[in-house]
């Protein structure tokens, strides 16, 4: 049995965003250096990606070994479409949105048209958004290692 035919989308995927990348690259420049530049920075995020998402399928599989098959495929079905378009490109968005207080078509608008202005809001959030992610991580960490118990929340109960 071949294992390179399980690949065989994601190879064809690569390949035509790296074509669509040196497309980018003549559009922009015209030259043969702004083509090989635009595919040297997308193989690069391309490579750290994919080496940055090995910790996430170690823990994901870890997960998954203890859900039946119906849960496997809702985890892994929502897991990466919120994974890969909510936080790489919904939640980026959004963050704009709520900084310069812009609707999100206006924020997209905004990305597309001025990329400087777009990257200079998101940067100035910077700071909250390492706070938020700090802080869950820390809580992560703690449960991990049981210095905090978890406790689920009982929709019931009433504070008096």
């Amino acid at each position: 049995m071949n294992s390179l035919r399980y690949y065989y989308w994601s190879f064809l995927f690569t390949a035509f965003c790296l074509i669509a990348a040196g497309a980018l690259g003549y559009v922009e420049s015209g030259t043969v250096g702004g083509i090989l530049s635009v595919l040297f920075i997308c193989s690069v995020l391309g490579i750290l990606e994919v080496s940055l998402s090995f910790d996430n399928a170690l823990v994901n599989a870890k997960i998954l070994k203890d859900m039946d098959e119906v849960w496997r495929r809702r985890f892994l079905t929502w897991g990466i479409l919120i994974a890969v378009f909510g936080m790489r490109i919904v939640f980026p968005i959004l963050i704009v949105a709520i900084a310069a207080k812009l609707g999100p078509i206006d924020a997209i608008t905004l990305a597309a048209t001025q990329p400087d202005e777009y990257s200079r809001i998101l940067h100035d959030a910077h700071t909250g958004i390492a706070a938020f992610g700090g802080t869950f991580l820390l809580m992560v960490g703690l449960k991990y290692l049981r210095l905090i118990p978890f406790r689920p929340v009982n929709p019931t109960h009433r504070i008096a």
